[in-house]
């Protein structure tokens, strides 16, 4: 799936949205990393999954993110990375579930939902044919979501839009609307 949508709007299924927004609320203080998934459009959010485990801390991890600056020595809980073994079973559940991933999502737990420098190097080392949405607990009560495009081109912000139904063809009809 492309990471380049033909329209520049994500629909996001408006209780896969819900289910989002209260899983990163319940995970809250802790970051929270994951797959927007989709049976088979690129711009149609059905689902989502989380990574439990964040490695950030292990040694060579820890070297990478501290490297970036000050704030990730300083903030322990800045950054996200997912074990190998946790990588393989999420893809495995999401290939048995008969989905694709569509995007990546973070959470930031200081921050506006804003795309960093920081954010765009990690997401072209491993994401580059999926956008990303950024989900900022800035303030739990009213989480901020923004969705991106990105490519080696650059940045582009993305529309989010939430549709009631939860079916592809209905989120695709949805579109051209």
């Amino acid at each position: 799936m492309s990471a380049e949508p033909a329209n520049l709007e994500i629909l996001f299924a408006e209780a896969v949205h819900d289910r989002l927004v209260s899983a990163i609320r319940s995970r809250f203080p802790r970051k929270c990393f994951g797959y927007l998934l989709s049976e088979r459009s690129p711009t149609a959010v059905t689902d989502f999954i989380l990574f439990e485990e964040n490695v950030r801390n292990e040694p060579k991890s820890r070297r990478q993110f501290e490297s970036y600056g000050r704030y990730f020595v300083e903030h322990h809980d800045a950054g996200f990375v997912a074990s190998p073994k946790e990588t393989w079973r999420v893809q495995k559940e999401i290939w048995a579930r008969g989905l694709s991933e569509v995007g990546v999502l973070h959470s930031h737990r200081r921050h506006p939902a804003n795309f960093s420098g920081i954010d765009y190097e990690l997401h072209m080392e491993r994401f580059e044919n999926l956008w990303h949405l950024i989900v900022s607990m800035r303030n739990p009560l009213l989480p901020q979501l923004r969705a991106f495009s990105v490519s080696r081109r650059g940045v582009r912000e993305l529309g989010v839009r939430l549709v009631r139904s939860t079916a592809v063809a209905d989120l695709e009809g949805a579109s051209l609307a």
